[in-house]
């Protein structure tokens, strides 16, 4: 396996399943401890707070990520625009490209995290349809607290692409841990010791978020000498700022689309109540832990297909996805027996029950038949974003989340369909999404839209 310094790895050469494969794990095991960070939130708050507490949690978790999907979109936005460079070894390049990204990140965190605190009430009230009560008020409260992490979420997402553009993804994965640790003992302390309720449950993501935004900049210093820069170096570049929004704009688009899509699949869950909230918030869990494989196998796809793009490289672009198909075949199919088989065991641990924990199991269950949809669809959304042919990606996305969408409003509006209705149009949009994505890779536009040119 070629390295190319500390920590870097060049996948222009040796075995392309190989490199996806190794590429992937640790940023697998990232969101994993990601997954279960969120899990210990929602264990904690649904048994030592309430289960309204509960419902709160995933109601305002659903509206942070239209903050957040900013710094996914940015953050790959600018990775792509970061391997590719270094696939081509623009070095020089490269370092003008890291400080233009790190400035254009962290001052729209900043910003998120200002309009975050100051609007949560007219957010979750007016946007997200959470009558007046208490579940409205404890999820103003924990979304005004989380809203002050969104700057140190930008600040990780930054570091983790431009580490991941240069073949570093073990890097997240050690990040991701610090913080999983501090958030695990806080949200003990603060909820289960001192009694602070959501607001502490908040406070201990938080804190999380600052231990990783922290480790993250130093290690990305320590480690890597090219990153390092000296007075008057470190400054914004007007060509590459707009060439990482080019490049991030479509896939921001595609995250709040993902992001507002939810949202209005919150609203009609929010208008069955209290029972069906709790039980939206098991499923969105469950459904997490589900996507950690195939979303890691679509980054590892992004960056190796980048890296090959640059380097003039097609051939390995192909084998690579026909093998990270099967792979991702492999490991869904395995998640979808074990989910389906343990989907009571896994709803009872969020203290859910009666009403809660039927609709709980019935929506991991569903899901359960129809994950491979998305695995594969992923992946091929991964290597159309890693050659830099964003739109279609945003397209699949937008397909997807519309149907979804639509359907299940109709579903529920025009057929009387239950709360059942959102799980159900899931598959339906996947089913669009990939026949998207996969007709885009067989026509072969993608080829043409990598931002280093080969003569």
């Amino acid at each position: 396996m070629a390295q190319t310094g500390t920590g870097k790895l060049d996948m222009t050469t040796g075995s392309e399943w190989k490199h996806i494969l190794l590429f992937s794990l640790p940023i697998m095991a990232g969101n994993l401890l990601q997954q279960l960070y969120n899990t210990v939130d929602g264990i904690v708050v649904g048994n030592f707070v309430s289960q309204n507490a509960l419902a709160a949690a995933g109601t305002a978790g659903t509206l942070a990520f239209i903050f957040l999907a900013f710094a996914i979109g940015f953050g790959n936005g600018s990775g792509i625009m970061i391997a590719q460079l270094f696939g081509a070894r623009q070095f020089d390049e490269l370092r003008g490209a890291v400080s233009t990204a790190l400035i254009l990140l962290v001052g729209m965190g900043a910003f998120f995290s200002v309009f975050g605190c100051s609007l949560a009430r007219f957010l979750l009230h007016g946007l997200m349809n959470v009558a007046e009560g208490e579940v409205l008020d404890l999820a103003v409260t924990y979304f005004a607290v989380y809203a002050v992490g969104f700057v140190l979420q930008f600040v990780y997402n930054a570091v983790a692409a431009i580490l991941r553009a240069v073949g570093d993804s073990k890097a997240t994965l050690y990040f991701l841990l610090v913080s999983s640790v501090i958030n695990l003992v806080l949200d003990l302390v603060f909820v289960v010791v001192f009694h602070w309720g959501i607001a502490g449950a908040a406070a201990a993501t938080v804190l999380s978020q600052l231990g990783s935004a922290a480790v993250s900049v130093w290690y990305m210093f320590k480690k890597y000498p090219m990153f390092r820069f000296d007075k008057g170096e470190f400054t914004y570049h007007p060509d590459k700022g707009r060439l990482c929004l080019r490049l991030g704009i479509p896939t921001t688009i595609q995250q709040s689309i993902v992001s507002f899509g939810n949202v209005f699949i919150q609203r009609l869950v929010n208008s069955f109540g209290e029972a069906a909230m709790a039980a939206f918030t098991v499923g969105v869990r469950m459904e997490g832990y589900l996507f950690v494989p195939a979303v890691g196998l679509s980054v590892g796809v992004s960056t190796f297909t980048a890296q090959n793009i640059g380097a003039g490289r097609l051939d390995r672009v192909k084998r690579g996805s026909r093998a990270a198909v099967v792979i991702t075949l492999i490991i869904a199919f395995t998640l979808e027996i074990l989910s389906y088989a343990f989907a009571g065991v896994i709803s009872s641990l969020f203290g859910v029950e009666g009403d809660a924990y039927t609709l709980s199991v019935s929506y991991v269950r569903f899901l359960a038949f129809f994950f491979w949809l998305f695995a594969v669809y992923i992946v091929y959304s991964g290597l159309l974003q890693g050659a830099g042919d964003v739109m279609y990606s945003m397209a699949g996305s937008l397909v997807s989340l519309a149907i979804r969408v639509i359907l299940s409003y109709v579903l529920v509006y025009s057929f009387g369909v239950d709360f059942s209705a959102v799980w159900k149009a899931m598959p339906v949009g996947w089913v669009f999404c990939l026949a998207l994505a996969l007709g885009r890779y067989l026509s072969g536009g993608w080829k043409e839209k990598g931002i280093v040119k080969h003569g």
